[in-house]
C-alpha cells in the first residue's frame, strides 16, 4: 500500500539520525553524570546505554511486528484478511513511529543541557587540574 511505503521511506531516512544521535548524547551525559555526582561513569553508562539497550532495542523492534502479526491472524503466502493488513500497517508503521515520537522526548532535555555545557565543560577542567594538582 502507499502509506506502508511512505512510511517506510520515512523510517529508512530518520534511522541514519536516529541511529548516530544516541553515541553523540553519551559522551555529554558521561559529562553531566560527572558534573553532577562527581563520579566519571563512561564505563558503565557505555555499557548499558551503548550495549544493553541496543540490543535490547534491536530484539523487541523484531519481536514486537511479529507478535502482532501473529496475533491479527497473519499467514505468509496467502491472501490477507483485513484483520492482518491492519496488523501489518500497525506492526511496520504506526508502532515504529510511535517508538520514534517517544524517542524525541529526551532531546527536549538535552537542550536544558546546551544552555549549561559551557559551564559543566569549564567546571569539569577546574575540577580536573585540582585534583591533578593535589597528586604528589
Amino acid at each position: 500500500t502507499p502509506l506502508l511505503f511512505a512510511g517506510w521511506i520515512a523510517g529508512i531516512i530518520t534511522s541514519g539520525a536516529a541511529m548516530a544521535l544516541p553515541f553523540a548524547l553519551l559522551s555529554d551525559s558521561v559529562d553531566y553524570g560527572e558534573w553532577k555526582t562527581g563520579v566519571r561513569a563512561a564505563g558503565l553508562l557505555t555499557a548499558v546505554g551503548a550495549a544493553f539497550c541496543l540490543k535490547a532495542g534491536s530484539g523487541l523492534g523484531g519481536a514486537l511486528p511479529a507478535w502482532i502479526l501473529e496475533a491479527t491472524g497473519y499467514v505468509a503466502n496467502q491472501a490477507q484478511t483485513p484483520q492482518a493488513l491492519l496488523g501489518i500497517e500497525v506492526g511496520f508503521i504506526w508502532l515504529p513511529a510511535g517508538f520514534y515520537l517517544l524517542a524525541l522526548i529526551p532531546v527536549f532535555f538535552y537542550r536544558k543541557f546546551e544552555r549549561m555545557e559551557s559551564q559543566i565543560h569549564a567546571d569539569l577542567a577546574t575540577r580536573r587540574s585540582l585534583a591533578s594538582s593535589d597528586q604528589p
